[in-house]
Formats: structure tokens, C-alpha cells, sequence
């Protein structure tokens, strides 16, 4: 793919958006019957055992496209376990900074969307480089996991789509900063994606959503995006704006 290609893509936002939050999908229903013992209504749905190291939780989480289930793990080799396990695909080994998806679960030949996430810093960023305590920053870790994979699912059921691309990233960051923070903060963007001020390297996460365009072209990409973070203005706003503002735009 080239850098051309790569800056083409963002989403047609219709001018008149149906009634919001949208209607959940009625697999929620299967769902609504979660109990407290989330490991046997997942075996019990599934007709399969599921063997976990720690224990889960099974929530829901009202987005603009209607509720998701939520499914929260403890510790990563479970994390990794349910990637595999909700799409009947063999494990296999994650990253330790990959703690969060919106999955196509496999339910009785059907596919629901479920969002997984695991408790850990968010990005692999260490507490104090935020100026926060541990526990404070798993917590809001979480808040902004939880709003990013909303934000997937938002782009999704409004707009057609959702992809590993930066700008859909920056939209659900944008959106998980303003979960876990009360505002967005285009440094703090930075340092989740490893990505230099000013200039055109990346150490991060962002080199993961360039990973179709040409190795030679990703220093542009990183130089739009460094660009693109600056410009991102939010006061007034509501998170429906900021979605359907940053989904229709375009990186350069």
C-alpha cells in the first residue's frame, strides 16, 4: 500500500445519523443471562469447557451503537486464552501490551461482538510517567480501554467499518482519554503510541497499524499523525461530534 492509499481512508458520515444509541443486536439477548459465575454461562453457552487460571467478569457497556457484552480478565494468559477461545481458533501468543479487543465471538455458527479486555497499563506505559499511582492508573487504563473498543464498535454499526489504521486508533484514544482523563491531550497521545514530538519516528504501537504501507513511506505517516494530533480540538464538544468530526476526516 502506498502512503497515498493510506491517507485516503475515513468514513462517509451519513448528515442525518438515526436515533441514538442504536438498537442493541439481538444476540444480546443470549447475554442478558450471564450470572455471577461468568466461566459456567460461558461453558454452558459455548457446550464446552473452559478451564481459566484466574477468575472473569462478565458486564455490559452502553455505546452509541447499542450494548456490547464486556468480558474482563485478571491476568494475560487468560486474556490470551479467551482471544482464542471466543473465536474457536488455536492460542497463540499475544503481545504483553495487546490487553484488549472487540471480538467476532462464535456463538452457535452466528458472530457477536464482545469486547475482552485485560487489567494492565494501557499502551505498556509505566504509572509515573503519567504522574499517577499504580492502582489509579490501572483503573483509568481500563475506563480507556473499555471506550476505545466502544469506539470501534460505534464506526462500525454507524459508519461500515473498523480497521488497524491510525486513524481509527486516534478516534478511540481520543475518546478513552476523555473517559479516563476528562480531556484529550495530543502528548499523551504520543507516549501511547511511542511516537517522537516533532518529528517522524516511532518506537510503539502506531508502527502496528502501518504495517501494509511500504517501510520506506511510514516516516510520512508518523509525521501526519504527530501533525494531526496537534489539530484535534474537543472543548464544547460532544462525543458524538468528536466521532463523527474525526472518523470523516483524513490524516493529510
Amino acid at each position: 500500500m502506498t502512503v497515498e492509499e493510506y491517507f485516503a481512508h475515513c468514513y462517509e458520515v451519513p448528515k442525518i445519523l438515526p436515533n441514538l444509541p442504536l438498537a442493541d443486536e439481538k444476540f444480546l439477548v443470549k447475554w442478558r443471562e450471564a450470572q455471577d459465575d461468568a466461566i459456567n454461562f460461558l461453558s454452558e453457552l459455548y457446550g464446552r469447557e473452559l478451564n481459566l487460571r484466574g477468575t472473569i467478569k462478565i458486564s455490559f457497556t452502553q455505546t452509541l451503537a447499542g450494548k456490547l457484552p464486556v468480558i474482563d480478565t485478571e491476568n494475560h494468559d487468560d486474556f490470551t486464552t479467551l482471544a482464542a477461545w471466543l473465536v474457536n481458533r488455536e492460542k497463540k501468543v499475544l503481545p504483553e501490551t495487546v490487553n484488549s479487543f472487540t471480538i467476532p465471538a462464535l456463538i452457535d455458527g452466528e458472530r457477536h461482538k464482545i469486547i475482552l479486555l485485560n487489567r494492565a497499563p494501557y499502551s505498556n506505559i509505566p504509572a509515573e510517567k503519567l504522574s499517577l499511582t499504580a492502582q489509579d492508573w490501572l483503573e483509568k487504563s481500563h475506563a480507556l480501554r473499555l471506550r476505545h473498543e466502544s469506539a470501534h464498535y460505534e464506526t462500525l454499526r454507524l459508519f461500515g467499518g473498523m480497521k488497524n489504521h491510525a486513524l481509527d486508533e486516534i478516534l478511540a484514544d481520543c475518546l478513552g482519554q476523555i473517559a479516563a482523563f476528562g480531556n484529550f491531550d495530543a502528548d499523551r497521545q504520543r507516549l501511547f503510541f511511542g511516537l517522537e514530538k516533532g518529528g517522524s519516528k516511532c518506537t510503539g504501537r502506531l508502527q502496528f497499524y502501518c504495517q501494509k504501507v511500504f517501510p520506506t513511506e511510514c516516516a510520512k505517516i508518523y509525521a501526519a499523525v504527530d501533525k494531526y494530533l496537534d489539530e484535534i480540538k474537543i472543548d464544547g464538544k460532544s462525543e458524538l461530534e468528536i466521532l463523527c468530526e474525526l472518523a470523516g476526516s483524513r490524516l493529510a
